[in-house]
């Protein structure tokens, strides 16, 4: 039996977001979305990695969001972006996508709830931690070079590939 005196012994379970204004304040983000148990749904559909990558462009334009990089790997997806309130472009760009997966595999859930973020300090650059997106895949061992990977790019930086081919 659990007395009340036990339970203040566990230590408080610590949220995992930010203050709502950190996500507002036009900071630049570091995100993380992982699929639902890890179900390789961007390796296994590729009709719907190419309906993400349309997504993040029409919900850029629509909203001003500056999305320095993106990744799509099997089972996850990597953007590191700019919105004047990242915690709603994550949820409009994840709910704008459930329904196209149900079409494709009704009954299978497509992303885990929350989302991973890590707000880029000052000290970091914009640049390096895009690379770091970028290269993912080779990291993966899915393929041998960022640039030839298809599921990665810059709305910011249209030509990123440029930077691996010298």
């Amino acid at each position: 039996m659990w007395h009340r005196r036990t339970m203040r012994q566990f230590p408080v379970r610590k949220h995992p977001r930010l203050p709502k204004p950190a996500y507002q304040a036009g900071h630049i983000f570091f995100l993380t979305c992982a699929t639902y148990a890890r179900f390789p749904w961007f390796e296994r559909y590729e009709e719907l990695a190419f309906a993400s990558v349309d997504l993040l462009e029409s919900l850029a334009a629509e909203r001003g969001t500056d999305i320095f990089a993106w990744c799509f790997m099997p089972d996850h997806c990597h953007l590191l972006v700019r919105d004047d309130d990242t915690v709603e472009f994550i949820r409009l760009f994840k709910g704008k996508l459930t329904p196209i997966a149900r079409k494709i595999e009704p009954g299978r859930s497509l992303w885990q709830k929350s989302f991973y973020d890590h707000a880029l300090r000052k000290s970091e650059s914009v640049f390096t931690v895009a690379a770091y997106i970028w290269e993912n895949p080779v990291r993966g061992g899915v393929i041998d070079s960022p640039e030839k990977y298809g599921l990665s790019g810059s709305i910011v930086w249209p030509d990123w590939r440029f930077a691996y081919s010298y």
